[in-house]
């Protein structure tokens, strides 16, 4: 059975009504082949501003005064997304962020099961926005959890639980959340970007307005953000 039939059957359908009217449903193509890839962009040009640097509304965390940028695309369905939020975002922040090093945009990239990543995406965009980045870190951390709940009928309540954290007060509220058009248009302009720069696949990076290509691990990621602080600059602030 679909992982997307596991969800709570109005839940779903609230889902669905809201992605089939929303142009999210005509711009983006889920691969069924691998969880951090979009198959397919828009064939409308992208728009480029902002491909490369924070923009009005964006989440950020971090020092306006930091030195080094970073713009994060992620999704909370991609496995490697999870690892890499679980075992190296924790020392990045400790290290970087909250030694006013570095500044992060996060920009949402949903992957497969989209409807899922969507729905992740919709709850954390209904937080107050200086919980957005927690509650991304906390579907990173339970999306084991996460997906074995939908594979035993029991996703609405770990949803629901998940709304509770980002202050929504029930299961209308939820729905209120997931159904936001505002929320949507977000998650378009993200892949838009996305695309402009590039991008087609996650966890990916820009890192003082260049796309990052070298290893993911600590160590290499590390030394490549002391060499830009060697370098003293941040394009990314406005």
């Amino acid at each position: 059975m679909s992982i997307f039939k596991m969800l709570n059957t109005t839940l779903f359908a609230l889902l669905c009504m809201s992605w089939g009217n929303s142009a999210l449903a005509q711009s983006t193509h889920i691969d069924d082949h691998d969880h951090s890839k979009h198959a397919e962009q828009s064939p409308k040009a992208p728009d480029m501003v902002g491909a490369f640097a924070q923009i009005d509304g964006d989440h950020v965390l971090g020092s306006e005064i930091a030195p080094i940028s970073m713009i994060i695309y992620a999704s909370v369905t991609c496995p490697h997304c999870a690892t890499w939020f679980n075992s190296i975002w924790p020392d990045v922040k400790k290290n970087y962020i909250d030694t006013n090093k570095l500044r992060v945009v996060f920009r949402e990239f949903p992957t497969q099961p989209g409807n899922i990543a969507v729905i992740g995406f919709q709850i954390a965009n209904c937080a107050p926005e200086d919980q957005y980045f927690s509650m991304i870190e906390h579907q990173m951390k339970e999306q084991d959890n996460i997906f074995a709940s939908l594979e035993a009928g029991t996703g609405k309540e770990t949803y629901l639980a998940i709304a509770k954290k980002a202050g929504l007060a029930d299961e209308a509220a939820m729905n209120t959340c997931i159904q936001s058009q505002a929320g949507y248009d977000r998650i378009n302009k993200s892949m838009s970007l996305a695309g402009a720069a590039g991008i087609n696949s996650v966890p990916n990076f820009i890192i003082n307005g260049k796309i990052y290509k070298g290893s993911q691990d600590y160590l290499p990621f590390a030394n490549f953000l002391d060499d830009a602080l060697k370098r003293g600059y941040s394009p990314m602030i406005k």
